[in-house]
Order: C-alpha cells, then sequence, then structure tokens
C-alpha cells in the first residue's frame, strides 16, 4: 500500500470476521496505524461492528476482541462510513466530535428489462399456474433471516383455490415441504435473480434484528420494485421506520408477519402502491450514485 503512493485515501471495507481467526488480527490494527503514521487518510466503511456477546467462551472472546479491535479503529480512522443508520445515532451520539456518515449497501443485481406479462409467463416456465401467487425468499438462509416465518407464511395463505408457491433464490431451505408449489431454485446467475424478483408477488425477510441498510437482499428487493414484507427490531433506524416503500412488522411477532404477508397476497392494488414507492425511496436514498457521492464527501471533505 505505501509502494502504490497513491494520492487518495485508503478505504477499509471492515466485516469483522473476515480479518484472521474469529475477527481478530492484529496485523489489521498495525496497518492501520502505520498508514496513519504515514500521514494517510484512511475511511473506513463499518459493514459490520462487533458479534454479539455469548456466554460460549470462544465466542465470547470473538465478542470482546471486535470491541477492543473496534475502539482502536476510531483512533486510527480519519472518518467512518456505518452501514446501518441505528449504528450512525449510536456512535454519533458517542464521539460527537468524530467525522461519521452513513453508507448504505446498495444492490448488486441489476434490473433486467421485462414486459407486462413477464409475471405470467415465468410462472409458466417454472411449472406454476398462471394464477397462481408466488412468495419469494432471496439470499443465505441462516438464524437471522428467520425462514420457518417464510415457510409458515406460505403454508398459511395456501390453498386449493387460491394457490401460493414459495420460490427460494439463493440458499436451498433445509425443509420437509415438497411438491410442485415449493421451487428452491438455488444459486442463479444475477438476470436470473432479476426476472425471478420481478415475478413474485410478495418478497418476506423477516430479519431476527429488524431490516437495516446493510441488508443487501432488502435493496434488491427495494430496487426491483417488490412488495418487501420485512420486520423491525433495534437494527432499524429512524428514516426506515418512517418510509412507505414496504410493510413490516416487529421482529418477534411470527403471527403478525404470517398475516401481513397473506394481506398483500390478497390485495393488488396495495401490491402496486408498495413497488411503486420502493423504487422510488431506493433511487433517492441508497442506489448507487447516492452512496458514492456519500462515500467521495467522506474521503475529500
Amino acid at each position: 500500500m505505501r509502494a502504490a503512493e497513491a494520492p487518495g485515501p485508503v478505504i477499509w471495507q471492515y466485516v469483522p470476521h473476515m480479518y484472521g481467526r474469529g475477527g481478530v488480527n492484529s496485523l489489521m490494527l498495525a496497518a492501520l496505524l502505520a498508514l496513519k503514521a504515514s500521514g494517510r487518510r484512511q475511511v473506513v466503511i463499518a459493514h459490520e461492528i462487533a458479534a454479539p456477546w455469548s456466554l460460549w467462551p470462544q465466542r465470547f472472546w470473538y465478542a470482546l476482541a471486535h470491541r477492543t479491535q473496534w475502539r482502536q479503529i476510531l483512533r486510527y480512522a480519519d472518518a467512518i462510513g456505518f452501514a446501518t443508520e441505528a449504528w450512525l445515532e449510536r456512535w454519533t451520539r458517542s464521539q460527537p466530535a468524530f467525522r461519521f456518515a452513513l453508507l448504505p449497501s446498495p444492490s448488486s443485481i441489476p434490473v433486467s428489462d421485462v414486459g407486462p406479462d413477464h409475471a405470467a409467463a415465468w410462472r409458466q416456465k417454472q411449472g406454476l399456474p398462471a394464477h397462481a401467487r408466488v412468495v419469494a425468499f432471496f439470499g443465505s438462509v441462516s438464524e437471522a433471516k428467520q425462514f420457518p416465518w417464510v415457510e409458515r407464511a406460505w403454508r398459511s395463505a395456501h390453498t386449493d383455490a387460491k394457490p401460493v408457491a414459495l420460490v427460494a433464490i439463493g440458499d436451498s431451505p433445509a425443509t420437509d415441504q415438497h411438491g410442485p408449489f415449493f421451487k428452491p431454485l438455488g444459486y442463479l446467475p444475477e438476470n436470473e435473480v432479476s426476472l425471478a424478483l420481478q415475478a413474485a408477488d410478495v418478497l418476506a425477510l423477516p430479519f431476527v434484528d429488524g431490516v437495516s441498510e446493510r441488508r443487501t437482499s432488502f435493496m434488491t428487493g427495494l430496487s426491483h420494485g417488490c412488495a418487501v414484507v420485512t420486520t423491525l427490531g433495534h437494527n432499524t433506524g429512524p428514516t426506515l421506520r418512517a418510509q412507505n416503500g414496504f410493510a413490516a412488522t416487529g421482529a418477534t411477532d411470527a403471527e403478525g408477519f404470517c398475516r401481513l404477508a397473506a394481506e398483500f397476497l390478497n390485495d393488488d392494488a396495495r401490491r402496486v402502491k408498495l413497488r411503486e414507492a420502493a423504487k422510488a425511496e431506493y433511487a433517492q436514498r441508497y442506489d448507487w450514485p447516492v452512496v458514492v457521492g456519500a462515500l467521495q464527501r467522506l474521503c475529500w471533505d
């Protein structure tokens, strides 16, 4: 990095578990310190900060080490961009003199062009009835994304008279559900991801910690004009809570989530309104030009 002698700042993408064993890496901090000593400006994009506390000894050590690293980063960095507004608010209160900004994680899936009959044609290609409604789940399957809630919402909405298909894009979830209305599509090329999302009636993303600007599956849903049904929790900042481009229940309200998903599956007019608001809010607040502009200001102003 020194040999490159680039005139601009060094930008660190900070995700603790990417560094060392369990996110514990003294060499990263040594590099930050050396660059600071040489007068190099450094900007850190904090996609994560620290693992949650745990009673497991190994996880407790990782959580403690992450927090120690973070305090050092605050000493060495010139500016920090947070991936969530909730973290931005917290650390602005704690360190009011430091240079912070919000840097969301935009969608990495380009929106493919589709025609007015795309949804029906896509259903036919998947072997689904043209009148079937579609609930989509997108991304990795983990405890943080509460896939059982999505499965429960699908089962409660599906009937013989009004069939509902569950489409999983990305990870193939472990489930005992089989049959023609469960479609685990697996990992797809980006254009096929886009086509699948645009054919879905509801994109179900019940995050355990609440939706936030760092959730790229959510951002991809907004950029594609999906009717996103998600959750609000401690990682959901005030701006997201005030928006109308998605629908949400509390992060512990499984019953409410299922009910809300069913409401949007059955209400075409509400879905259309939600889709339009999603695209507008994404373009205004979270699209790449917006985030790049915020990063440039953080680096140079």
